[in-house]
């Protein structure tokens, strides 16, 4: 098992949809306002970290589209085939914890599904579900975020990843070894960095109590939180203690 400090240096746009509700201004509705929460699912994470953008099935309908045949929900195979990989300690195989803020840089704009010129409109109608207008708040470049990394062996790691709305969000990766650690058992522990609940318990771990950051609509994502674990593996390294909920087939290796 090795233990890396992962340091993610956005250099684009980075786009979450996080919270959506209502933009009023003036008494009207005016489309939607999307914000973001300063702390990044796992999940899209570790697909940029194996070289993946998403599934090879994610399919996104036309605006312009009534209906959409496909009824059933996104499943994320080749996360849980990682995820399963490292559970049992195999080698090569990588799990990234969430991402927490460093630095964070914001910006503003407003983006328009349809064309605004002196000419009538033209355009077809669009699905009801999508707003005209959206105004976003987005991460910007230089916003700095951090996680730790747990893998077996020697996976590759690239250098850059691309994640969010469009995959604008490029992030330059550097990961720095944790050296000469010790691994305990401790118990009622809360955890160093947000964790992934439904992983931990994956991972067969009790949550005696969370605080709950993120929460998607798709179940098979987890919920994103601090949590207090009945017990946690504590890596202890000059004189500081990281506790993580990681796997027992991974963990015994470094004891």
């Amino acid at each position: 098992m090795r233990v890396l400090e992962a340091q993610f240096t956005l250099e684009g746009v980075l786009i979450f949809s996080t919270e959506v509700r209502p933009a009023v201004s003036q008494g009207q509705a005016k489309g939607s306002y999307i914000n973001p929460l300063p702390y990044i699912h796992n999940y899209p994470v570790m697909y940029g970290l194996m070289g993946k953008s998403a599934e090879a099935y994610f399919v996104i309908p036309s605006l312009h589209e009534k209906t959409y045949a496909g009824k059933v929900g996104l499943r994320y195979t080749s996360i849980s085939d990682m995820i399963s990989k490292f559970k049992r300690g195999q080698e090569d195989s990588l799990y990234a914890f969430p991402l927490m803020p460093k630095r964070i840089k914001t910006m503003s704009f407003l983006m328009s599904s349809e064309s605004w010129s002196y000419a009538l409109p033209v355009r077809g109608r669009i699905k009801n579900v999508y707003p005209r207008l959206t105004s976003y708040t987005a991460f910007a470049p230089e916003s700095v975020f951090f996680t730790y990394l747990i893998v077996v062996g020697n996976p590759p790691l690239p250098k850059w990843i691309r994640i969010g709305k469009k995959r604008w969000g490029i992030m330059r990766v550097d990961v720095k070894e944790i050296q000469d650690f010790k691994v305990e058992k401790v118990k009622d522990e809360v955890t160093n960095i947000p964790v992934n609940i439904k992983d931990a318990e994956e991972f067969g771990y009790k949550i005696k109590s969370s605080s709950k950051l993120i929460e998607t609509p798709n179940i098979e994502e987890g919920v994103i939180g601090w949590a207090t674990l009945d017990e946690c593996v504590q890596i202890v390294t000059r004189g500081s203690k990281i506790c993580l909920p990681i796997p027992e087939g991974v963990y015994n290796s470094a004891m």
